[in-house]
C-alpha cells in the first residue's frame, strides 16, 4: 500500500493546501488528521506475512511458483479490495 498511500497523500496535501489558501499552518494539521485515518486503516490491513516476504530461499521459490497461478493472484487481490478502497476522500474543488 505504500505507492497508493503516497498518491493519496499527495492528493490530500494538495487539496488541503488549496482549501487553506496556501497557508501551511492550516493545511498541515488538516492533512495529518485526514491521512491518519486512512493510513491507520491501510496499515492494519497490510500484512504481507511469511507468504509475500518469505524468510528462506525455499519459501521464496515456493511463493514464486504459487504466484504464477491466476487463482492465487485473484485471492490476493480480493483480500486487498476493502483496504485499497479510498472511501472518505474529499472531492477538492480546484
Amino acid at each position: 500500500m505504500g505507492v497508493g498511500t503516497g498518491l493519496v497523500g499527495a492528493y490530500v496535501l494538495a487539496g488541503e493546501l488549496a482549501a487553506a489558501g496556501g497557508d501551511h499552518r492550516v493545511a498541515l494539521p488538516a492533512y495529518e488528521a485526514r491521512m491518519r485515518r486512512c493510513a491507520g486503516r491501510w496499515q492494519k490491513g497490510a500484512n504481507p506475512g511469511q507468504f509475500l516476504a518469505p524468510s528462506t530461499a525455499t519459501r521464496l521459490r515456493l511463493r514464486n511458483v504459487m504466484l504464477r497461478r491466476s487463482a492465487v493472484r485473484r485471492l490476493l487481490l480480493a483480500g486487498t479490495a476493502s483496504v485499497a478502497a479510498p472511501g472518505g476522500l474529499p472531492a477538492y474543488d480546484g
